[in-house]
């Protein structure tokens, strides 16, 4: 850029806005990074699959219905959300992600009518699978355990690691829970709370200021604006966690977190309620106040350490 200063007529008056080579500079930065962020975003989502047919299932797996891509050959309906997998995956995975889904859309079902136009989806991933095997997905994402779906994506992965159902010695962490409360914040509560994005960016912003959350490293605070952000994101999940009392560590890749290492444990509600308590009233707004029996059967994470301990207690 040569240029000092951006000139504007308005009503034959002119405007002079001048920005600094700083300025500048930043919005170059930002403007990188987002198409960066997009181009990683089309990378990990491999061709478009056309949304599957709805049919009614109840709790039962079922055949999935003509139209279905052909490696799914699993599927049930939670309330419009559709639930699919391969044969690599236990019915007892599915019927444990439907248990699921209806219980965190049952406080705000406001939320889920807000999500049904973009024909929800949860695409779960066998132990002998990797994201690539699954139609909707590219190489890149090979080594991702979850994905939230977006607006103009097609569904959400979860492994099988990440879903709770009795008998799942190889679960890690909830991992469903993670990428589907995503899934609500991109596909519902922008209708529903059209303000929450700023909400939940002000609470992101505070943690990282006073601590409690680190800003992913290719992502500064300044120059980016809460809609193209991922670090909010993941600071609203990790807390999500919190809400639950499940204390988990997620294991990567998660905003630093490498492949076979774990970020940080998320606390439980009480040092959720201490340390953050505008994130506390946001995530209470939507969610429900426990995850019931949905948590029954699944092995213990192991947590390597607790930051938060203490807090609240």
């Amino acid at each position: 850029f040569n240029a000092a200063q951006l000139t504007r007529q308005t009503n034959k008056e002119v405007t002079t806005i001048a920005f600094s080579l700083r300025e500048i500079a930043l919005k170059v930065t930002t403007l990188l990074f987002l198409v960066s962020a997009a181009t990683m975003a089309n990378a990990i989502q491999g061709p478009a699959v056309e949304p599957f047919p709805l049919i009614e299932t109840d709790e039962q797996v079922v055949a999935p219905p003509e139209g279905t891509h052909p490696f799914y050959t699993k599927y049930i309906n939670a309330g419009g959300v559709v639930i699919v997998s391969s044969d690599a995956v236990p019915d007892a995975a599915l019927i444990g992600a439907y248990r699921t889904i209806l219980h965190l859309t049952s406080k705000r079902l406001d939320v889920l009518e807000a999500m049904l136009p973009h024909k929800p989806r949860i695409s779960i991933m066998g132990l002998s699978e990797t994201a690539s095997d699954l139609p909707e997905f590219g190489s890149s994402s090979d080594g991702e355990w979850g994905l939230g779906q977006m607006p103009d994506s097609s569904t959400s992965l979860v492994s099988v690691r990440g879903v709770c159902y009795p008998g799942n010695n190889e679960y890690q962490a909830n991992f469903l829970l993670h990428e589907f409360v995503h899934a609500m914040q991109n596909l519902g509560w922008p209708t529903t709370d059209p303000q929450i994005e700023d909400e939940v960016w002000g609470a992101y912003e505070n943690a990282v200021k006073q601590g409690y959350f680190e800003a992913p490293r290719n992502e500064p605070l300044a120059g980016i604006i809460p809609f193209d952000a991922f670090g909010d994101d993941e600071y609203l999940t990790h807390n999500v966690n919190a809400w639950f009392d499940l204390n988990e560590s997620l294991p990567g890749p998660w905003v630093d977190v490498q492949i076979g290492d774990s970020g940080p444990p998320s606390g439980t509600r009480s040092q959720l309620r201490a340390r953050d308590p505008q994130l506390y009233k946001i995530i209470g707004r939507f969610l429900p106040d426990t995850l019931g029996d949905l948590m029954d059967g699944c092995s213990e994470a192991t947590l390597p350490f607790d930051p938060f301990l203490g807090l609240g207690d």
